[in-house]
């Protein structure tokens, strides 16, 4: 148990480590710094809150327009943020993997893991700021909207994962991630809520994980909105899927390799 014990207690200094790495190294000789990380979500939040403003648009349910967008933003930028962290990770720190007791997976779990540190703290700037301009905005049930954000979270790292190695694999599909992601702003809930699809894109967007984890999360902060349309099955189900196609490609590139760990 003593050994168990002090492995976990050096797996997890391991990823400490490449934590604060990666948190020097990201905005390094940037008078803000990592304060970026928190300042672009924020900005986000802020000119859509002023085009919906603009455009005379409201949510469909009965909540402020801030909260609304807040809880759209947030898990979106987990899922977008997570899988460029790890893309980058992978590339960056990759050769950290020739030092003893570090591995790939390493990394890119930090990764991973950095980025739910941020989008909690993102998420409680907003709303502090939402509570402070508006009035006290209540969490109607915690556990929910955690469930959501970790479904996103979820998602994310399993995409991150299999992104980050096809692109060790092949520059050209590492280019073409961005290019495969933008449309998941525009259809995953940041604007709307699912009972407001029209009947003939619901069969379709029925299989967009992160539209799943968004209307998870708002059902967890709004007391007056449950959604029936979100599955947590699906988002899981594609993070299995994606897992499991990172772990075979990453077998197949270190058979290719003689055995190396993927640089």
């Amino acid at each position: 148990m003593t050994q168990l014990a002090n492995g976990a207690w050096n797996w997890a200094g391991t990823i400490h480590t490449i934590m604060l790495r990666e948190v020097r190294c990201r905005f390094a000789g940037d008078p803000l710094g990592y304060a970026w990380a928190f300042l672009v979500p924020l900005l986000w939040v802020g000119t859509l809150i002023f085009f919906f403003t603009l455009l005379g648009r409201a949510p469909a349910i009965p909540v402020d327009t801030p909260a609304f967008i807040a809880t759209g933003v947030v898990p979106y930028v987990l899922f977008r943020y997570t899988i460029t962290s790890m893309s980058r990770v992978a590339s960056t720190h990759r050769h950290l993997v020739h030092f003893g007791g570090v591995r790939s997976s390493d990394l890119l779990f930090a990764a991973a893991l950095l980025e739910l540190q941020n989008a909690i703290i993102i998420f409680a700037l907003i709303w502090v700021l939402i509570s402070v301009t508006f009035g006290p905005t209540a969490i109607n049930n915690p556990l929910v909207f955690i469930h959501g954000l970790l479904l996103a979270a979820t998602f994310g790292a399993a995409a991150g994962r299999f992104f980050a190695i096809l692109g060790m694999v092949s520059e050209t599909a590492k280019r073409m991630v961005p290019v495969v992601l933008r449309p998941m702003f525009w259809i995953s809930g940041i604007f709307f809520t699912a009972p407001e699809l029209p009947s003939t894109l619901r069969p379709y967007l029925q299989w967009n994980p992160l539209l799943h984890a968004i209307e998870i999360t708002r059902s967890g902060v709004f007391l007056d909105y449950t959604s029936d349309f979100a599955n947590m099955a699906v988002p899981l189900g594609y993070s299995a899927v994606l897992l499991m196609a990172s772990y075979i490609l990453q077998t197949a590139f270190r058979r290719s390799r003689n055995g190396m760990e993927l640089t």
